[in-house]
């Protein structure tokens, strides 16, 4: 027989995990490790931050979301429009991106869109930087549907161009 791990709320996860490396996230009550960013991972994040900065989003790199008890998920980039709660947002931002590493599991990526979605996130994107493959949460499927060419974003009236994206991640990639 086994026993149920407790479900640790959010000051039973900090209490445990602040300031702990490798990075956790509260993912439903549980501690969850963070895959370690690799250079590809880290250099795509930089690339979408500079991309939703230039679209006039405030753009957060792994800034953790207080919304939920029993959830704190850090985005790897997140979009905010008007004005920041401080340290962390306990509302509904405006984009939260996620990108895959290597060892990110497809089904915890999906669970973390879905609650991003439960919450009014209104654009939700994955990028995979090893495939070029991009994601959006598609309310009306309530799952996740592959994004080709571009994303026009709900929250405003802007777009950003995934060639645009693995062009700047190329460029960064040579100048290092």
């Amino acid at each position: 027989m086994s026993i149920a791990a407790e479900k640790l709320n959010r000051e039973a996860f900090r209490e445990r995990y602040a300031q702990r490396k490798p990075y956790y996230e509260l993912l439903d009550g549980a501690a969850v490790q963070k895959p370690l960013p690799a250079r590809l991972h880290s250099i795509l994040q930089f690339v979408l931050a500079i991309m939703l900065k230039e679209l006039g989003f405030k753009s957060r790199p792994e800034l953790t979301l207080a919304i939920d008890d029993t959830w704190e998920p850090t985005p790897d980039v997140c979009g905010i429009l008007g004005p920041e709660e401080d340290p962390y947002p306990t509302h509904a931002i405006a984009v939260a991106i996620e990108v895959l590493s290597p060892e990110d599991r497809f089904t915890r990526v999906l669970q973390k869109c879905r609650k991003y979605a439960e919450w009014g996130i209104h654009d939700i994107l994955v990028y995979d930087p090893t495939e070029r493959d991009v994601w959006y949460w598609d309310p009306a499927s309530g799952g996740l549907m592959e994004s080709r060419g571009s994303y026009n974003f709900r929250s405003q009236p802007v777009q950003i161009f995934h060639d645009e994206v693995f062009r700047r991640m190329d460029d960064e990639l040579r100048d290092s």
